[in-house]
């Protein structure tokens, strides 16, 4: 059991600095790519960049406070980090299937880019699988409501950056096209035009829908894990 458990922690301090390393990475070629549209400062106005950040810088505090636990057993790595980690882990996986089934399909050519690949794949799949490696203990399912905090608050940041006009590339004053509240279906409209063919709320409220689902249904299988794996401890 104690080499599994071992196994488990080293294959997590992988995992932990592959994704910090990722992040880097894909940040800096994305700042680094051509045209208007995610690249030099404007980059960080996007959820793409923010979710990549609080996810690496995460797992990248995670896995000096595992190597700390290492060299001294008796260091418990404080619950709330845990709750952290799995928000975050929410919103990189956010940020991962919205490029890859609503983006990426009107962006020909998505995939052919290193940083594409690296911000919204491979950062998000060695998040989840970290966190479902190294998983925490005694998360509540009415703790998923957290996991929509950093979706809401850049709904809020992107809100005002369309109020205020802030320039998210090309000239244009939002983020994402299911953002830009001066769509042909504008806020609660509906178009034949695509990629708007419904309002910004419609886009929020499925959204909001979408990440209460998955957010409530990492905890479930968190949870269901560890009530199995306690299971088998109690028989061996």
């Amino acid at each position: 059991m104690q080499s599994k458990i071992s196994a488990e922690k080293a294959i997590s301090l992988v995992l932990e600095l592959l994704t910090a390393s990722c992040m880097i990475a894909g940040i800096s070629l994305t700042m680094q790519m051509g045209g208007d549209f995610m690249s030099g400062g404007t980059a960080f106005l996007y959820f793409t960049v923010q979710s990549n950040l609080w996810i690496g810088a995460t797992c990248a505090v995670f896995f000096v406070l595992n190597v700390i636990a290492l060299f001294r057993p008796s260091f418990i790595i404080p619950r709330v980090l845990h709750l952290v980690k799995y928000v975050f882990t929410v919103s990189i996986t956010l940020t991962g299937i919205v490029f890859c089934c609503v983006l990426a399909p009107t962006l020909p050519g998505s995939f052919r880019a290193a940083a594409n690949v690296l911000t919204h794949v491979v950062v998000p799949i060695t998040a989840v699988a970290d966190l479902f490696l190294c998983r925490p203990q005694g998360l509540s399912c009415k703790q998923f409501v957290f996991a929509l905090i950093p979706p809401i608050y850049y709904l809020v940041f992107a809100g005002i950056g369309y109020a205020l006009g802030w320039d998210f590339g090309g000239g244009n004053n939002y983020p994402y096209f299911f953002l830009n509240w001066g769509s042909p279906a504008g806020a609660l409209g509906f178009s034949s035009e695509m990629p708007y063919f419904m309002g910004c709320v419609w886009w929020i409220v499925l959204l909001i829908l979408f990440i209460s689902g998955m957010a409530a249904g990492y905890i479930a299988l968190i949870n269901k894990i560890n009530k199995k794996t306690a299971k088998k401890a109690e028989k061996a």
